[in-house]
This record gives C-alpha cells, sequence and structure tokens, in this order.
C-alpha cells in the first residue's frame, strides 16, 4: 500500500498540480536524477485523492488507516481523509529500500510546514534513517556516517557526493534504540 501511494506522489509531481512542489524541489538545487533516486513525489490537495486511487486498486480503507496514509477523525461517524495534502513527499525507506512512510513539506497554507508518517507495523522513527538505503554502499566503502537535519539536507549532501546521507530528524531515537 505504502509503495503504491509512493508511486501515486511521483506521478503528481510530474503533473500540472505538481509543478509548484518540482519547481520547489528544483529551486534546491535537485537535479532530475536526483529526485528520480529519492522517489520524490508531490501529494495533491484534497481530502481523498490518494483514498480514491488506492480504492479503485481495491486497497481497503483499514489498510490505508494502518498504513498512515490517511487520518481516521476521533468521530467514526466521519470518513477517513489523506492525511497529506498539497506537499512535496519524501519516501522514507528501510535499509533494503522498501518504501514504509513518509515525511512530508508543506508548500503553502495553513498546517504544520512538516509532517510525517505516524507509527505504523512498518515504520518505527526509532530504527530508520533516512537516506540510509541510499548511502548503504557509501558507508561499507568509507565506513563514516555524515548527520544533519532535514530531508532536502540530506538529499543535497548525497546529489553533492558526500558519502552517506542520513537524517538527524529521526537520530534522537534511532540512536536510543541501538545503544
Amino acid at each position: 500500500v505504502v509503495e503504491m501511494a509512493a508511486a501515486f506522489f511521483e506521478k503528481c509531481l510530474r503533473m500540472p498540480e505538481g509543478r509548484a512542489a518540482l519547481d520547489y524541489l528544483r529551486g534546491r538545487g535537485l537535479t532530475e536524477e536526483t529526485i528520480k533516486r529519492f522517489r520524490l513525489g508531490f501529494s495533491p490537495d484534497g481530502r481523498g485523492k490518494l483514498k480514491s486511487m488506492l480504492a479503485a486498486e481495491g486497497i481497503e480503507e483499514s489498510a490505508m488507516v494502518a498504513a498512515g496514509l490517511l487520518v481516521q477523525p476521533e468521530d467514526r461517524n466521519r470518513d477517513p481523509y489523506d492525511r497529506f495534502r498539497g506537499r512535496v513527499m519524501f519516501p522514507i525507506t528501510d535499509r533494503q529500500g522498501r518504501v514504509i512512510a513518509f515525511g512530508a513539506r508543506l508548500l503553502a497554507g495553513d498546517g504544520p510546514k512538516y509532517l510525517n508518517s505516524p507509527e505504523t507495523s512498518l515504520f518505527h522513527k526509532g530504527r530508520n534513517l533516512y537516506g540510509l538505503a541510499q548511502a548503504k554502499e557509501a558507508v561499507r566503502e568509507h565506513g563514516n556516517i555524515v548527520v544533519c537535519e532535514g530531508y532536502t539536507d540530506v538529499i543535497a549532501l548525497a546529489q553533492a557526493a558526500c558519502f552517506s546521507p542520513t537524517d538527524a530528524a529521526m537520530i534522537d531515537a534511532a540512536m536510543r534504540g541501538h545503544e
């Protein structure tokens, strides 16, 4: 389910409604190769665009909620809605490169500037470092890890050929989990 969402967000980045997100990423100096390597995307504005696409693929609403892609309102009489809307999407992967969650940056409007997936059966903040899958080979080769804060900072370092992108946004919990 999370992989399907990542593919949807990647596709949306290339659509007219994703133009501002693509401009943002390019404005940060990211190349097309880097955007593709990190599978960056865009979550369109709307409470049910991702939900509709996944439902059309036969995915149950409960699976979408469990994956952290939809928010279930406290009032159970209300329908779940897309968690991420109008945001640049940063897929978070496990060590093997499988998408397990998302970080998201708001482009305009109200709401928190950054929003991350909640913890799920796949995603545990303390067990994952953003960019580690892309950095595995370089870490093996050099034996070092550079820690920085922010998704775009990690990606920019990787693009500049620094040897090991990781993300300090999740480092505190990860370090506690690996003591």
